[in-house]
């Protein structure tokens, strides 16, 4: 049974087994863009099976990249930040360490790369594709958002899940910064379909309500982390019901020790 799910003539949604993960394909002209090629080689040749032009990288994270070095022959689109991840041997590394739990092969691991860099912000072509980048930072310091205007597609990354709480291995306040962009973008532009790294796409009204929840908590997060609160003491902080209490409580304590070393 295939993985793939049609979410417009152009645009199709494959989620990986591992934690829903999105590789996203569209197709126009008969030229085909995959975002985050992944995770597993088998999904990953199941989504390029027509062959693949061009590559865009939300970011440089392990369950993002795995799959580029399958792919030889696309364009690989991504931020400066994401390119410095990956030609140091960062996302490499990750890429070894946190998918041994899983059991999974390792392949094409020499090929994990950056061809082109999107620009810091602004408008640009992924090949034949429009897009319009928006730096994201807090997640990731090296993440990016990118809108596909003649697709009606928002490529948001590892934000807006309804399954996971915001993972801040940035900052909380550059977190909440990408947030108040993604909300100004999402009610400017009202795409279609926001694509979110783990979880199935969302209309722009559920993603607002996402981004509103998430907002919600990143200012909790900075205002106990401003207020002198204590690093381990996770549960002084509300937070949406999504069963993250391990990430929750890594989020608190790098709030606070970020305040602490200012």
């Amino acid at each position: 049974m295939s993985r793939a799910v049609q979410l417009s003539p152009t645009a199709t949604w494959w989620p990986s087994v591992l934690w829903r993960t999105t590789t996203l394909e569209v197709v126009r002209d008969g030229e085909r863009l995959l975002v985050d090629p992944g995770i597993a080689p088998w999904e990953v040749r199941e989504a390029a099976s027509g062959g693949v032009a061009q590559i865009l990288l939300t970011h440089a994270d392990w369950d993002h990249v795995m799959g580029i070095g399958l792919l030889p022959g696309a364009c690989v689109h991504g931020s400066r930040g994401a390119a410095e991840r990956i030609r140091s041997g960062e996302a490499r590394n990750s890429v070894e360490t946190e998918s041994r739990p899983y059991a999974l092969p390792l392949e094409g691991l020499d090929g994990i790369r950056v061809d082109e860099l999107l620009p810091e912000s602004g408008e640009t072509t992924i090949g034949s594709f429009a897009a319009t980048c928006h730096p994201a930072p807090g997640h990731t310091p090296d993440g990016v958002v990118t809108l596909l205007p003649e697709e009606r597609l928002l490529v948001a990354g590892d934000h807006l899940s309804e399954q996971e709480l915001p993972l801040i291995t940035d900052s909380a306040w550059n977190y909440r910064g990408t947030l108040q962009m993604l909300t100004e973008v999402i009610e400017r532009e009202r795409p279609a379909l926001v694509v979110i790294g783990h979880g199935r796409p969302h209309p722009s009204d559920r993603a607002l309500r996402v981004a509103e929840q998430d907002l919600t908590y990143i200012e909790a997060l900075i205002t106990y982390a401003e207020s002198g609160g204590a690093p381990d003491r996770a549960e002084d902080v509300p937070h949406p019901d999504r069963d993250d209490v391990a990430e929750h409580a890594a989020n608190v304590r790098l709030a606070c020790e970020t305040v602490a070393a200012r």
